[in-house]
């Protein structure tokens, strides 16, 4: 069985719905008002008799990367700033039963998600293995230079 992405419920019935543009598989009382993209799943079990979940943040090799440990850098930064998760939850508008699980590392945190959280608490979730290219131009032919020289440097 799978959990729901929100609460964390064991369900046997998967919805997938739209939360602001961001796609979760979630139980039946947690897609109640929300925009379902998809009814239950009808999807058939692997040959090891799970189902394939999602494609996570983490695997997205053209995307941000997580850094490891996330949960514990969200968890020391709320501490830090002495914020209890339910004021946190409140300060982000998300609910505290998500917060607990992102902290805990069981659930991935959605784009949106952690951009908020890098908000509230001043932190970095995204690594920084993602170094933008060094491009070097050369000065054209006659040795002059364009704009283009100067505007990607």
């Amino acid at each position: 069985m799978e959990e729901c992405e929100l609460c964390g419920r064991q369900m046997s019935v998967v919805y997938v719905v739209s939360i602001e543009g961001v796609e979760f598989r979630v139980c039946a009382s947690c897609a109640k008002g929300k925009k379902i993209v998809s009814e239950p799943d009808e999807r058939k079990p692997n040959s090891n008799g799970s189902y394939s979940k999602r494609q996570k943040l983490e695997s997205d090799e053209n995307g941000p990367i997580l850094i490891d440990g996330y949960g514990a850098a969200i968890r020391n930064a709320r501490e830090g700033l002495k914020i209890p998760l339910k004021v946190l939850a409140e300060m982000i508008n998300e609910k505290e039963t998500f917060l607990t699980r992102v902290e805990e590392e069981k659930t991935e945190p959605p784009m949106p998600l952690v951009k908020k959280l890098e908000r509230a608490l001043n932190i970095k979730l995204i690594s920084a293995t993602d170094k933008p290219e060094t491009k070097t131009h050369s000065i054209g032919q006659q040795g002059s230079v364009t704009l283009g020289d100067y505007a990607t440097k």
